[in-house]
């Protein structure tokens, strides 16, 4: 008797994936040593751009910055050769204002300036001119000069106000000032700057003396 063999069937071969092909058939690789060096430079570059950047900002902030130097009177107004009279008729004054003016320069270069021309007023009148010749104020120096002015009541007009204010005891004086100079940074940050000085006081005919002195 011949034992009928039955045919047994194959099992099926089972397809395992590759370590680098994912299930959704997407290749995924690896970075190589390489590549993360590449990467970590190139953060560094940025990185180093940042605050290179950063610093130069602070550096141009605080010291390219172009500040209008300081313009000052001295600390007294002092009055020499005080002549007056009071004549309604004829009234005069003739006087010198002696003092100092400072330029304080606060910028981290120098100021150079030119000669100019200042005014003393007698209301709306000039009364007094005085020079301030060419000048040099050094980085975060200040730069003083003595400056002295001849005032006289020669081109005032209206005798009889005169007359009352030398009467009163009191004149009221202004004056008037401006720079023109050029301010050169490092050689890097050039700009021209116009400092002014303007101030305003009373003269003490008896006492010789300056009283009342403000400044801006």
């Amino acid at each position: 008797m011949q034992a009928d063999h039955q045919a047994t069937p194959l099992a099926p071969v089972q397809d395992y994936p590759r370590s680098d092909v994912e299930l959704g058939g997407i290749m995924k690789s690896k970075a190589s040593p390489r590549e993360e060096k590449s990467s970590k430079f190139l953060v560094y570059v940025l990185l180093f751009m940042v605050i290179q950047g950063a610093l130069l900002l602070v550096f141009g902030s605080i010291f390219l910055r172009p500040r209008t130097p300081g313009f000052e009177l001295g600390s007294s107004v002092r009055v020499r050769n005080l002549i007056y009279t009071t004549n309604s008729s004829s009234p005069s004054f003739n006087f010198t204002l002696v003092t100092s003016v400072a330029v304080k320069n606060t910028n981290f270069g120098d100021f150079r300036f030119d000669n100019t021309t200042g005014t003393v007023w007698c209301g709306p009148v000039i009364v007094g001119e005085f020079k301030i010749p060419t000048g040099r104020a050094p980085a975060r120096a200040t730069e003083r000069l003595n400056v002295s002015v001849d005032v006289s009541s020669l081109r005032v007009p209206n005798t009889t106000s005169l007359s009352s204010n030398i009467s009163y005891g009191l004149l009221e004086l202004s004056s008037h000032v401006r720079l023109s100079g050029k301010l050169n940074i490092m050689n890097i940050m050039k700009r021209r700057r116009h400092p002014q000085l303007n101030c305003f006081m009373k003269l003490n005919f008896t006492g010789g003396s300056v009283h009342d002195l403000r400044c801006d």
